[in-house]
């Protein structure tokens, strides 16, 4: 497996100073420039406090370059979101409000991070208007259930010209934590929300609900958006603003709404992709007894059908997840989990006279050609459970014919809504389908075979 942590490197010790406006003093690697500074609580008391963004409670301002940029947007536009989180590393992705550069502290403890990630490309710094995505490379401190701090900085940025850029004032963001998974962990909590289309009040419970019960992962199992990211500017506003996993790692699973409009294909610059190239969102990850893997369903329509122009290639996308999945669940961590469960968007089985996807006339209840590459993997390997979406009404299909346990989530209205929660033991995996109070509307226990 490709981990995080081939996208960054540790740096070597540095001097305990911070850069000069407009200066990185940092050693580059190839993909992230990282740099080691000594940040002691003094340090933290004289950061003079200039943000007003609600959110950011806890954002510090280091001092300004002499010339600053005319855009006057909020630096952050939102939370941090935590991904892809193993021992290795983690990545961090968070909205910008205006062109600007970022970076990621961490350390061991919030008094003590001595550790910066400054992401960069072929070269570049990384810049953006909307969004950063900074992989973040532990080394040798990553050990299993430790816990680690982390904050993110950004500076915002202006051209004049070639050799004419003016930075403005830093502003860092609070210091949050994570906890690193552990395969020996004796239980794990997975929160998963689905069919959420910018339905506000909806999201708003749902964040309310996911920080009450405290869960180690949050699966956001697709059609975040209304209907299509039609604009560069959705992405972050609509991805990166629940605030939902900054302390907990998120794992995206896309649906057949977040696949079109223009911008579709942008995702990446928002949310960091898997570790697979070409297959951005599978990926694999062991918490404690339990096993998670993400499909990608794609459409609900053919590949042919005339909607898309000659724009979509599912199909073969759909076998090339097959032969990942059949690949993943043969890997030592995953095979030994007491339990696995696939998280996907689109239904891999239906109900009687439902459309499966396969013909051109209306749209896919559950996705024929989805489950024609996957589910005899997943007999195969005897995974015990799929969540799904898509449908906007939860159910429970039972397991029958030798096919997973199937469990499906509501829809984007608050009485529709559902969060559905898996605690695994090392014998038992329990699911609940609860509404937006925490009433459970079905409860389900698998007992280890």
């Amino acid at each position: 497996m490709i981990g995080i942590s081939e996208f960054a490197q540790i740096g070597q010790p540095t001097p305990a100073t911070e850069p000069a406006p407009g200066q990185f003093m940092s050693r580059r690697g190839p993909q992230v420039e990282e740099e080691q500074f000594m940040l002691n609580r003094r340090d933290l008391l004289n950061l003079v406090p200039a943000s007003s963004l609600a959110w950011l409670w806890g954002a510090e301002a280091v001092p300004a370059a002499s010339h600053t940029p005319q855009d006057t947007s909020p630096l952050f536009a939102g939370p941090p979101v935590v991904q892809h989180l193993t021992v290795g590393g983690f990545a961090v992705s968070f909205a910008v409000g205006q062109l600007a550069t970022g970076w990621v502290e961490w350390g061991l403890s919030p008094e003590h991070l001595d550790q910066r990630v400054i992401p960069s490309r072929a070269g570049l710094v990384d810049a953006s208007d909307r969004a950063l995505v900074v992989p973040v490379s532990l080394g040798d401190r990553g050990e299993p259930g430790r816990r680690v701090f982390y904050r993110v900085a950004a500076q915002p940025l202006s051209y004049q010209s070639a050799y004419k850029l003016q930075r403005g004032e830093s502003v860092v963001g609070p210091v949050y934590s994570v906890t690193l998974p552990d395969p020996a962990a004796p239980r794990v909590r997975v929160a998963v929300v689905n069919d959420t289309h910018e339905h506000l009040p909806t999201v708003d419970a749902l964040a309310s609900r996911i920080e009450a019960i405290a869960p180690d992962v949050v699966v956001w199992n697709g059609d975040t958006c209304a209907s299509a990211f039609n604009s560069p500017t959705d992405l972050p506003r609509v991805l990166l603003k629940p605030g939902w996993a900054a302390s907990r790692s998120l794992m995206f699973v896309p649906g057949n709404h977040d696949v079109r409009g223009a911008s579709a294909r942008q995702i990446a610059g928002c949310l960091a992709p898997g570790p697979e190239p070409g297959l951005p969102y599978n990926v694999a990850r062991r918490y404690g007894p339990l096993a998670l893997l993400t499909l990608d369903t794609g459409e609900d329509k053919p590949d042919a059908h005339p909607v898309f122009a000659g724009t979509a290639a599912y199909e073969p996308y759909r076998r090339r997840q097959a032969v990942w999945l059949r690949d993943a669940l043969c890997r030592p961590e995953i095979a030994s989990a007491p339990f696995k469960v696939v998280c996907c968007h689109i239904p891999l089985r239906g109900l009687p006279n439902q459309n499966d996807g396969l013909r051109l006339e209306g749209y896919a209840s559950w996705s024929g050609d989805g489950a024609r590459a996957w589910m005899p993997v997943l007999r195969e390997a005897r995974v015990p459970l799929i969540v799904s979406g898509h449908m906007h009404a939860w159910r429970v299909d039972e397991p029958a014919e030798g096919n997973p346990m199937q469990v499906v989530g509501g829809g984007p209205e608050p009485q529709n809504a559902t969060l559905m929660v898996l605690q695994a033991e090392a014998q038992t995996l329990r699911v609940a389908i609860q509404d937006l109070s925490g009433v459970a509307l079905a409860e389900r226990q698998l007992t280890r075979g």
